[in-house]
């Protein structure tokens, strides 16, 4: 029996997407790391499962290529309400995740935008395992870390010339420093002017990725905070552009916008992980 899946990408942020309402997969620590591998697997940055919901339109299940569960990705709702928009008439759907709904609209232009919901700065709601005043790396080279949870938790960093960074050996110590109970992504950025940012990368359990959805809308929230930037900003990821705002006067809540693609479709017969 086949087990179909779809591969899409936000700006390179890559998925393996299954839908479980009408198959039956084996999904464990074991069957996402395969999946996600790009040598023996299929490869992405994360494993998304369509599920039915009784409050939303599909639940989405969000794993990491390390096989740990997400509590939110960006990217991976704008790709799972494009596959909704594709089969129904409608313009505007919700998407519920382990950390709420995220609301979607299909916008004339292609893009798909995303409701990120209200940005938290408390400690607790980062979570930290303790509140502190500043966070600083020193050894990196960064000061002044602002630390946002976008339904899942991040760190922004500020900095004059991205091509001084190395996210790859940066970005493993700060995901796992002792400061983050639940661990966190980073986001190290560039102000190119106020409507205008650079960034990279680094998301936990993932590793270094060509783009993210709540990283950007992360980035956008910190650099308001900041002074750095309008409420509204075009953020520059190595995949692509993204496009975010800040409902800073209405109802707080942060807005993404960005195309989504189909890469190919495929089925995990020949992978062993069917039930």
């Amino acid at each position: 029996m086949k087990k179909p899946f779809i591969k899409m990408h936000g700006l390179g942020n890559d998925f393996v997407i299954i839908d479980s309402r009408n198959n039956s997969y084996l999904i464990n620590n074991e069957t996402i790391k395969l999946i996600s591998n790009r040598r023996f697997g299929v490869g992405c940055d994360q494993v998304i499962e369509m599920k039915d919901s009784k409050t939303a339109d599909i639940f989405m299940k969000i794993y990491n290529s390390d096989g740990s569960e997400a509590e939110a990705c960006g990217n991976a709702s704008r790709c799972v309400a494009g596959i909704l928009f594709a089969s129904s008439p409608k313009k505007k759907l919700s998407i519920e995740t382990i950390s709420g709904i995220i609301n979607a609209e299909s916008e004339v232009d292609g893009n798909i935008k995303v409701d990120m919901g209200k940005p938290r700065f408390l400690w607790n709601e980062i979570p930290l395992n303790e509140n502190v005043k500043e966070i600083n790396f020193d050894q990196f080279s960064l000061k002044n870390g602002l630390t946002v949870n976008m339904g899942n938790p991040h760190i922004v960093f500020f900095v004059e010339d991205l091509n001084n960074i190395n996210i790859n050996e940066i970005g493993p110590y700060i995901e796992t420093y002792k400061l983050f109970p639940q661990r966190i992504n980073i986001e190290i950025c560039q102000i190119i002017n106020k409507n205008k940012i650079k960034a990279l990368i680094w998301e936990r359990g993932a590793g270094k990725t060509l783009a993210c959805g709540s990283g950007a809308c992360a980035v956008l929230v910190a650099a308001y905070k900041n002074g750095l930037s309008n409420e509204k900003a075009e953020i520059l990821l190595d995949g692509g552009s993204l496009n975010i705002s800040w409902n800073i006067n209405t109802n707080k809540h942060v807005i993404m916008s960005g195309p989504v693609s189909v890469s190919f479709l495929g089925d995990f017969s020949t992978l062993g992980i069917e039930k």
